[in-house]
């Protein structure tokens, strides 16, 4: 394996590269630069080589769907180019690869870009919105919105015990948002004069429900206290279809070191790096093709990702 592709493993696991987008491109380019680096005699050897890669970035953050789902396709078009014999040399499916892997690269962007269309159109005008973590998604929204010449604030939780919510604070900052960094537990102070929650996606189960930071569902539940909507935006790449078929989507146990680095030799310590919020309290989903409720993502991701579903 690449030495640049181990460390994008490892800093996919360090949490040195995070955000369920980013880690999904980091993923892509590791892949291709493996396959372009690859010193395979045939085809299956290459394939055999692209699987061992896909499987340790695949592991490597157990709750990302948007990075498995990207692996698959790559590993799906590899597969059906060396079956169907559309091509019969290493170096003509390597090429075919890396445009592939190009292809997709490009789709997140775009991708990305309508999001922020979408859900800065929803944002009203002297709107207080809440949010948690940092989603690169939420953060473009917000640009959008203020490029759009509208006037809004935004409340960001710290998000612990590893303080993403800094990250989104920082970058909102420098865009010349105003905005307002709070301790996780003052959320319900602060909901009570918040118009709307909007959040990131690390994955969507096939009920509609969100896996996100730990805390997004306490985020959600004190919203719907006050009667605030609660939107998450999120590309329908982060569906999870295995959902379908009754597999819970993992959630990653963090090291006990991030909440305390020495704790007393009695103490458990649970770190759960994403929980779940039910559907029934999501508003909407901002995703590419526009704000889609909870219960009709199953439907619209299946059909916008090709997936086929067995009865």
């Amino acid at each position: 394996m690449q030495k640049a592709v181990e460390k994008i493993i490892n800093d996919i696991k360090k949490l040195k590269i995070q955000g369920a987008r980013n880690v999904a491109k980091s993923a892509l380019t590791a892949l291709a630069l493996q396959i372009s680096a690859s010193r395979a005699d045939g085809l299956n050897e290459l394939y055999n080589e692209i699987l061992g890669v896909a499987e340790k970035l695949a592991n490597s953050r157990p709750t990302e769907p948007m990075m498995r789902n990207n692996i698959e396709d790559i590993t799906r078009f590899a597969l059906m180019q060396i079956k169907m014999k559309n091509v019969r040399t290493v170096g003509a499916v390597k090429k075919l690869l890396v445009e592939r892997e190009e292809t997709l690269l490009k789709k997140m962007d775009e991708d990305i870009a309508k999001i922020a269309e979408y859900g800065a159109k929803i944002i009203p005008e002297n709107a207080v919105v809440i949010t948690h973590c940092h989603s690169s998604s939420v953060t473009r929204i917000f640009k959008k919105a203020k490029e759009m010449g509208k006037n809004f604030e935004v409340i960001a939780c710290e998000t612990r015990p590893l303080y993403q919510g800094r990250i989104t604070a920082r970058e909102l900052i420098e865009a010349k948002i105003k905005t307002t960094l709070i301790v996780d537990g003052a959320v319900n102070v602060f909901m009570k004069k918040a118009d709307m929650c909007i959040v990131g996606a690390d994955a969507i189960t096939s009920r509609g429900d969100l896996i996100n930071k730990v805390g997004t569902s306490t985020v959600a539940h004190i919203a719907r206290m006050h009667d605030v909507s609660f939107y998450s935006a999120a590309e329908l790449f982060k569906y999870s279809p295995l959902t379908a078929y009754g597999q819970r989507e993992r959630i990653e146990q963090r090291a006990i070191a991030e909440i305390w680095d020495k704790p007393p030799k009695s103490l458990t310590i649970a770190n759960p790096a994403f929980d779940a919020t039910a559907a029934h309290y999501i508003t909407g989903y901002i995703t590419e093709v526009g704000i889609i409720s909870a219960q009709s993502l199953f439907a619209i991701a299946t059909q916008k990702l090709g997936i086929k579903i067995y009865e």
